[in-house]
């Protein structure tokens, strides 16, 4: 054999080398850049076929990598630990090639399980499930690029993001007896936004929460068909709004919502746990404002406060839980009172299993976690009345969810319109 031969076969066997050692070892991003320092989970990378960018609202990238030929890890970083483990993330995805190709993205998560489920949309707006496989607890999916394939947005569950609840709010507000007011503002400086509903001579009130923790799209999506029911213009709906005070804010942590956050707001903090305390602007600004519109001769009649999880579950308080504000109040006949009126959940939830689907599986969970700063518990304390967290799954079927929202409002509103005034008094 020649010089000239061995020479070639050499090289030969040196580009395959080169080749295998390339398709297996990480390749950086030609170009990556972050589009605020102070935002480091809202990364842009750039690779020879393809862009990724968390350049816009709810978006979440924290770190990206090519591991081989058409295969891109992405990762997300919860915004601090310790936390509870249901990792978020949300990018848009674009060729820089003229070449059609397919491209395997996996979605890390640090130090987590995967929680929510990919979905695809071109415009934010209609999402569609896509097809993934698990290996090693990454999620592994396929997505088509190329000159003819628009930009495409990839996220943990839809995007209800600031705007959103802006043009949601104004259009409750416009065909409905609720005001729209921002009651103050994040930390960040977001507004946070209440629709009010006050008549003179009202002295109950109806509270409800939303999105203290951003990835809960489910219970945001409950939260909205919930309130959505309640301005249908029918003879039970217009004997609330003439007997009951409404107050409601869609969207307790703004700020969370629009950096992607996995749960908390932006100072690392679960705003579900920070109730009684007030240590937060948010929960502070929304407590704030209930102080300000209850006179002292008005009530807190019944609270929610939406949520998502694993599965559809109602927490709920004890049937025989005393309330702080009440221990102590009835000493001098040995009695002291539970929550008022102490059967009207109980009796609401099954009002809600009789007007839902069979298929709808009710799952309630009665639990009392004094001092942790939980939403429904402050409520019971402070208030002594009833205060349930409203979890939707997080893979319900989204014409479930809006069914489901749908009987407890119009049940809800059947159950407060029958009780009496005096049996949700607690002085």
């Amino acid at each position: 054999m020649s010089t000239l031969c061995k020479i070639i076969i050499l090289l030969s066997l040196v580009l395959s080398v080169a080749a295998k050692i390339a398709a297996i070892e990480p390749v950086q991003p030609t170009k990556e850049h972050k589009i605020d320092d102070a935002q480091p989970d809202k990364l842009t990378c750039t690779f020879n076929l393809v862009t990724f960018s968390a350049n816009y609202e709810t978006a979440r990238l924290s770190a990206c990598k090519q591991r081989g030929p058409n295969h891109y890890l992405i990762s997300t970083h919860p915004e601090n630990t310790p936390i509870n483990p249901s990792p978020w993330y949300g990018f848009s995805v674009q060729s820089t090639s003229k070449t059609d190709q397919t491209i395997t993205i996996e979605i890390e998560a640090q130090n987590s399980r995967p929680r929510y489920l990919p979905k695809l949309s071109l415009d934010k707006n209609q999402w569609e499930d896509m097809a993934y496989t698990v290996e090693n607890n990454n999620l592994l999916i396929s997505v088509d690029i190329g000159k003819n394939e628009p930009i495409k947005y990839i996220s943990g569950q839809e995007i209800i993001d600031n705007a959103m609840y802006d043009n949601w709010n104004q259009k409750i507000a416009n065909t409905s007896p609720f005001t729209l007011e921002t009651i103050g503002k994040s930390t960040q400086g977001r507004a946070i936004n209440a629709l009010i509903h006050t008549q003179a001579d009202n002295t109950e009130w109806l509270y409800i929460i939303g999105r203290q923790h951003p990835p809960e799209i489910t219970g945001a999506i409950a939260m909205l068909s919930f309130v959505e029911t309640l301005i249908v213009k029918n003879k039970a709906n217009q004997q609330l709004f003439e007997r009951f005070n409404i107050f409601i804010v869609p969207n307790v942590n703004p700020d969370g919502v629009a950096a992607g956050n996995w749960r908390h707001n932006v100072n690392g903090l679960d705003l579900n746990r920070d109730w009684g305390k007030f240590t937060q602007t948010e929960t502070r600004v929304v407590h704030e404002k209930l102080l300000d519109l209850m006179q002292d001769h008005h009530q807190l009649v019944f609270a929610l406060d939406f949520h998502s999880t694993q599965q559809d579950i109602f927490y709920t308080m004890p049937g025989d839980y005393i309330p702080i504000k009440h221990k102590g109040m009835g000493i001098e006949k040995g009695i002291e009172k539970g929550i008022a009126p102490s059967l009207f959940v109980e009796e609401w939830l099954n009002d809600v299993k009789q007007n839902t689907v069979r298929s709808f599986t009710l799952r309630e969970r009665p639990g009392s976690s004094p001092g942790r700063g939980v939403f429904k518990q402050f409520i019971a304390d402070e208030y002594g009345v009833h205060a349930v967290t409203y979890e939707m799954g997080d893979n319900t079927q989204r014409e479930l969810i809006r069914h489901v929202a749908n009987q407890s409002a119009i049940t809800l509103v059947d159950k407060l319109l029958a009780t009496p005034a005096e049996q949700f008094t607690v002085n």
